[in-house]
């Protein structure tokens, strides 16, 4: 059986469980979609020197409906099948699959953009520019953390140093996010890391700025760290002692301090687990093409985001 749109908008059940969108989710992600894809793939082919077949001429493809190519690279992003396997679903070859793949992700990375749910890049911005569009975080404050996606062991010695995460225990690729602390919808993200970076490394890297007194909750990862006039709050830990020496424990109202802390950071720790629904972050990172990794988790995150803006369950 070939995989279509048509077939299975009919089971809105299995739509969601093979992409990760309501029925009312895909058809309006569709229409920047088909947009998109008219600008980057159609325009350029219909405008190139010395073409001669009209518009919609020819053979018709295994994927031709918009709505189709959508499926296509939803499908792919969500369940991140081997390339083989994507194609035995629509009926091409393996090498069809790799092709499509490379085409239709650019495509799908600008619909969220044009959709305006994809994040936007933390280096070199103010967080007064980050949250312009959600005034009650002047007062809530935003939340920072960083997520990881593992990838396949690199062969050189210094890439493996590099990409190795300690915390892990394997190679990763490193991603920081800035989300809202009420509706998990992800205002930023920095740079692609490699997993040995620090956390507080690739934020300092990034080069915010902070204006006004904005609260910015994180982990204890970000110790000692200042954002202009931001007030961070981190959980307070344990000092450390010599070997042999008794350790200090916190005070109860210590620990009720950070468990108040962690209830309030819990909506990140949910919105990272909620962009890994895409298999294509959580699972090892398969593909070799330059900025695929990235790319993949600005999908992941765009897409995220999507859901959290149309369903009511997100809005408190």
């Amino acid at each position: 059986m070939r995989l279509s749109y048509s077939l299975i908008a009919k089971r809105p059940a299995l739509l969601h469980r093979l992409t990760g969108l309501t029925v009312a989710e895909f058809e309006h992600l569709c229409e920047q979609f088909a947009s998109q894809y008219h600008q980057q793939v159609i325009q350029p082919r219909v405008t190139a020197k010395h073409r001669v077949r009209a518009l919609g001429g020819g053979q018709k493809g295994a994927l031709p409906e918009v709505a189709d190519k959508l499926f296509f690279i939803l499908l792919y992003s969500r369940i991140y099948p081997l390339l083989i396997v994507q194609g035995m679903f629509f009926g091409i070859a393996e090498s069809k699959a790799c092709k499509w793949v490379g085409i239709l992700l650019p495509v799908l990375d600008a619909s969220l953009g044009s959709a305006h749910v994809r994040p936007k890049r933390a280096k070199g911005r103010s967080l007064e520019e980050i949250i312009e569009a959600f005034p009650e975080l002047q007062e809530l404050g935003v939340l920072i953390d960083g997520t990881e996606r593992p990838i396949r062991r690199p062969k050189e010695q210094t890439k493996q140093q590099e990409d190795y995460s300690g915390k892990k225990k394997r190679h990763t690729k490193k991603h920081l996010t800035i989300t809202h602390p009420q509706t998990q919808y992800i205002l930023a993200t920095s740079e692609e890391a490699p997993g040995s970076k620090h956390d507080k490394k690739i934020l300092d890297e990034s080069h915010l700025t902070c204006q006004e007194s904005l609260p910015i909750g994180t982990d204890s990862g970000f110790q000692g760290l200042e954002l202009g006039n931001a007030v961070v709050v981190t959980p307070i830990k344990r000092k450390r002692k010599k070997q042999g020496e008794p350790r200090d424990e916190l005070t109860p109202a210590q620990k009720e301090y950070n468990t108040g802390l962690a209830k309030a950071r819990i909506s990140i720790e949910h919105s990272n687990a909620g962009l890994k629904r895409n298999r294509s972050v959580a699972d090892i990172l398969r593909n070799t093409r330059a900025g695929m990794s990235d790319q993949l988790m600005l999908v992941a995150m765009g897409l995220h985001n999507l859901r959290v803006t149309m369903r009511a369950s997100y809005q408190h």
